[in-house]
């Protein structure tokens, strides 16, 4: 017979289903209102289609089989990175070379491992003496001198693996 009506048997699901064609029984599954990957990754649920069968208010409708329904939410890029510091701040002695003079650390509220972890960091300060690596750690790449400069401040960017970026100050004194 044709379908009238398709059912999700769970509550609260953000999905309504809706007959397209009654007489193959093509249906649409469609979101009732946004869905955010950061509020939940995934969704399953049952579903089951109804024939157009005796009864005024479909009370004799026959059911189909059960079926189970996955839905996997993908991830948009929506955040960018914040530093979890609102600055960073280091001293030294002058003279020598640093494998690590400090660590900034950035992170993403974006739910999946592509657009959440931090892909590189960057020295935006040109000639800055400083080197950063992909852990975030910066070391000077020259030997420091009180004389020459007593306070450097540089720009530190960080990249989730979607590209978008976040802009740091740090000073090294």
């Amino acid at each position: 017979g044709e379908i009238c009506a398709f059912k999700i048997h769970e509550q609260d699901m953000p999905f309504e289903a809706v007959v397209l064609n009654k007489t193959s029984g093509e249906g649409l599954l469609q979101a009732k209102s946004p869905i955010d990957c950061e509020l939940q990754k995934e969704y399953t649920f049952i579903i089951q289609a109804y024939d157009c069968g005796a009864g005024p208010s479909g009370t004799n409708w026959k059911k189909s089989h059960k079926a189970v329904v996955h839905i996997q939410v993908n991830d948009m890029n929506e955040f960018a990175p914040t530093f979890k510091e609102a600055a960073y701040r280091a001293s030294v002695t002058e003279g020598k070379i640093y494998d690590s003079i400090l660590q900034v650390e950035a992170m993403d509220e974006d739910c999946s491992p592509q657009y959440s972890q931090i892909c590189n960091y960057e020295i935006v300060t040109s000639e800055a003496p400083f080197a950063i690596d992909r852990n975030g750690n910066i070391r000077n790449t020259e030997k420091l001198s009180y004389d020459k400069e007593h306070l450097y401040k540089i720009k530190v960017t960080a990249y989730d693996c979607g590209q978008k970026r976040a802009i740091e100050d740090v000073e090294v004194s």
